[in-house]
């Protein structure tokens, strides 16, 4: 991919020129290849580890992965706080082909999976009998973070999520880009982009159930496991329209990752308990974290952005334990502000600090409930559906009286109980996209200068970067830009 090949390239052009001018004798160490990089499979895990590590990018799970799609959507009002900053134009859905954040989200997510694959193309040639285990245990996590990563470029660049679509999606990455540096690919049907992300997912569940040690502990999950699999292909599975599948594997991830009991789940977001955790990014101080620019507690103590009231009303706020967990009246660090306001804490900080650092939860048993719940209703096992949102209410609010919804009132529960779950977890904008495609913000004020986004708008996918139009003859652009 050109975009990719020039940017590392320039990388490894400056690092050879510093180098060169410290120690010219020297060789190299920055070109990395099997001959000077990777002499262990141990190598191979370092490599992994810094795949995990370029996650906490502001272009992936440090922002545009985890809140920039609350922040377009109608989960969140723009505060008098906010600052001009380059994701003005995506909260007011301006953004066109030569939009920064756009193609650096597009770069980020392509780096990562350069990095990984690395890592699965190269780790066969030093696999033997008896690391066998530990090749199975670094490859799988390198093919699922692939397949994964494919699957969030799919959700901004395409516009259709339907398993067999032909519509245009994006290229699809299997080789590093150092194997063929000239390569201009094309981008794929949706259809390809699934084929090769449901591949690389069954090949990592495949390795992954046979490996050399556990890859997570209880208090723990950072990395990718058998179970973090069945998670991403339950939420994939249910974007694909494959309602049994998206069943089974939210069962599976169900029956391994009990609910958290209403005690327990305020600590999820303090990272005092990985309880119903299937997948979390690690977030260290001085790395950023995933809600800085919704509200970053720690010097300025800048709210830039407010919880909706449509959404705020949708919490019982005396017996929902998720509206303290995330939300909170007026608050501020230093000094309060009017109760009208209603500030997202949901990242506040781990233990008692006051940072904004705190892991990221990419995935929780949580939204396996409401997956089931809704492909259950899908395939008219509405029993099944309504058991589903009910065991999931009745774990987050205090005396819940089971509801007994039907028709379009359970479609329209099982909507709001995922707004009310996954608010700022990186799901409202696709939700909205896979299903209404509708956004009317309520109370929407200055600094918003955009408060309705029709379903028939090109703004609900993102234009391919320009520079990788430029750069790439064989790339074509979405419609609208």
């Amino acid at each position: 991919m050109k975009l990719l090949k020039y940017t590392l390239t320039t990388t490894f052009t400056f690092l050879a020129a510093s180098c060169a001018n410290l120690v010219d004798k020297i060789n190299p160490t920055h070109i990395l290849d099997k001959s000077n990089a990777f002499k262990t499979i141990e190598n191979f895990e370092a490599a992994l580890n810094g795949a995990y590590s370029q996650l906490r990018s502001v272009n992936l799970y440090g922002r545009n992965q985890s809140v920039m799609p609350d922040m377009m959507s109608d989960n969140l009002k723009e505060s008098p706080e906010n600052l001009p900053q380059g994701t003005r134009g995506m909260v007011d859905w301006v953004y066109a082909a030569d939009n920064g954040a756009v193609a650096d989200a597009w770069l980020g997510l392509y780096t990562v999976i350069n990095s990984a694959n690395i890592v699965i193309n190269g780790i066969d040639d030093f696999t033997t009998s008896t690391n066998q285990k530990t090749a199975n245990r670094i490859k799988g996590q390198a093919l699922a973070l692939r397949a994964w990563l494919h699957f969030d470029l799919l959700k901004w660049f395409a516009n259709s999520y339907d398993r067999n679509s032909n519509e245009p999606a994006v290229p699809i990455m299997t080789q590093p880009s150092t194997n063929n540096p000239n390569l201009r690919p094309p981008r794929a049907t949706v259809k390809e982009v699934y084929d090769r992300i449901f591949a690389d997912l069954n090949e990592a569940l495949r390795l992954l159930s046979d490996v050399d040690r556990a890859i997570n502990t209880a208090t723990r999950r950072v990395n990718i496991d058998a179970t973090t699999v069945n998670a991403m292909l339950a939420r994939i599975c249910l974007y694909a329209g494959l309602n049994a599948e998206a069943i089974r594997f939210a069962t599976n991830v169900i029956n391994a990752l009990p609910l958290a009991t209403r005690t327990q789940f305020p600590a999820i977001w303090r990272d005092e308990s990985a309880v119903e955790v299937a997948w979390a990014i690690r977030f260290n101080p001085g790395e950023g974290g995933p809600a800085l620019e919704v509200y970053s507690p720690a010097g300025a103590d800048r709210a830039s952005f407010d919880a909706s009231p449509d959404l705020a009303a949708l919490y019982d706020r005396a017996n929902d334990i998720r509206f303290s967990s995330y939300l909170a009246p007026g608050f501020g660090t230093r000094a309060p502000r009017p109760q009208t306001r209603i500030i997202p804490i949901k990242y506040l900080g781990k233990g008692n600090n006051r940072d904004g650092v705190v892991d990221f939860k990419v995935l929780r048993t949580g939204e396996m409930y409401l997956i089931r719940a809704e492909a259950r209703l899908r395939t008219g096992d509405t029993s099944g559906a309504l058991q589903d949102l009910n065991t999931l209410r009745a774990a987050r609010i205090q005396n819940f009286v089971p509801g007994n919804e039907t028709g379009e009132a359970l479609v329209r529960a099982i909507a709001d109980e995922r707004r009310r779950e996954l608010f700022l977890e990186g799901h409202r904008w696709f939700d909205l996209k896979r299903t209404t495609r509708t956004i009317n913000r309520q109370n929407c004020t200055p600094p918003a200068t955009q408060c309705n986004l029709a379903p028939n708008s090109p703004r609900w996918t993102w234009p391919i970067p320009i520079v990788e139009i430029n750069a790439n003859p064989n790339m074509t652009q979405n419609p609208g830009y």
